[in-house]
């Protein structure tokens, strides 16, 4: 459910559901021209040895509002203030998180529950930020549809990126209110996003993050039904989206990160109290969402008011949330390892 904010679209190895995008075209070709410039992060270096190195921060998707807080670090100076100088890169089109387990690069923004499948093969990476406190993330429909709830899913038509844990938190989902999840019809998404084929009625409903694709729709004026995931499932309040860190990036340069993390965590904070500004920053450094400023500044307002409930706390996590997720992961075989209290860490956002 990409194109643009609370979420963005995931590369399609990773079958993601969060932004969809209609700026498919655009990443391609802005992508392309990005990971030509990309610098490895030589996690042997010292932070002593260059002030002028540049960390590599790599986005999920072409840039939107849940990526607002480091445009306003960058615009407002936050990185050079802190003496950190931090290049803000497009994605590349397999996986972004590929990258970072790789010591590719340092940093970059992925979700927990994409992170239970990594994690549990080993992935050196850990979740160090979390952008928005509770998951925003729930299912769409056309109101015509008469979808209310989650057993109304039955007998419908569900557009799926055929990833094991999106079925199965649809699984849990439907079942968790007495629906028939076997009489869910799964039809194939490969739109750029999750509206335009529910208007054209390719399916009835589809999992989105409502900063983004519901703004979209409510933009666009289309009559909706929406449910968020983690009213009726509380182990579905996992954290999404989220900001991941290479491991021995973290051990080698604790300092750095931290100074990284808290510029971070000041443009967020920025945001939170300065939406239309803020949004006119992202705008600034995406042109290409010029001419949808209404749309850009709806979906700032709504996550200004997501991204933390106490300006003070964001970022941080709560372990019991945390665990709940990768708890029911385990539970239901989607994950063969315990991941307890693995994959993330608040010393760095404090």
């Amino acid at each position: 459910m990409e194109i643009g904010a609370q979420l963005c679209y995931f590369p399609k190895k990773e079958k993601r559901i969060m932004m969809k995008k209609s700026y498919k075209v655009l990443l391609a070709g802005l992508a392309a021209v990005s990971i030509i410039g990309l610098v490895a992060c030589s996690q042997s270096k010292s932070t002593s040895e260059s002030k002028d190195k540049k960390i590599d921060f790599i986005l999920d998707w072409s840039p939107n509002t849940n990526h607002t807080g480091l445009y306003v670090a960058q615009e407002k100076g936050y990185f050079k203030e802190a003496g950190v100088d931090v290049d803000i890169k497009l994605p590349p089109e397999d996986s972004s998180s590929d990258l970072i387990i790789n010591g590719k690069a340092p940093f970059g923004i992925y979700f927990q529950d994409s992170m239970a499948k990594k994690l549990d093969k080993g992935a050196e990476i850990t979740a160090v930020a979390a952008i928005v406190e509770h998951n925003t993330s729930g299912i769409i429909s056309k109101k015509s549809a008469g979808i209310n709830g989650p057993k109304d899913l039955t007998g419908k038509k569900y557009g799926t990126w055929n990833d094991p844990v999106e079925l199965g938190m649809l699984k849990t989902l439907v079942e968790s209110q007495g629906g028939q999840f076997d009489e869910v019809e799964k039809v194939p998404n490969n739109d750029s996003n999750s509206i335009t084929p529910i208007e054209n009625g390719l399916f009835d409903a589809a999992w989105i993050y409502h900063g983004w694709d519901g703004i979209m729709a409510q933009t666009q004026g289309m009559d909706t039904n929406f449910f968020y995931m983690k009213d009726y499932v509380k182990e579905f309040d996992y954290y999404s989206p989220v900001i991941i860190a290479n491991n021995d990036y973290l051990k080698q340069n604790p300092d750095e990160a931290k100074k990284v993390l808290q510029a971070i965590k000041k443009g967020y904070q920025y945001a939170m109290e300065h939406p239309e500004e803020a949004a006119d920053i992202l705008i600034k450094h995406a042109p290409e969402l010029k001419n949808k400023r209404d749309f850009v500044l709806a979906s700032q307002k709504y996550l200004s008011e997501q991204y933390a409930s106490d300006k003070d706390k964001w970022g941080q996590f709560e372990a019991s949330r945390w665990n709940a997720f990768y708890k029911w992961a385990k539970d239901k075989g989607i994950v063969d390892n315990d991941l307890s209290d693995k994959g993330f860490s608040n010393d760095y956002i404090k």
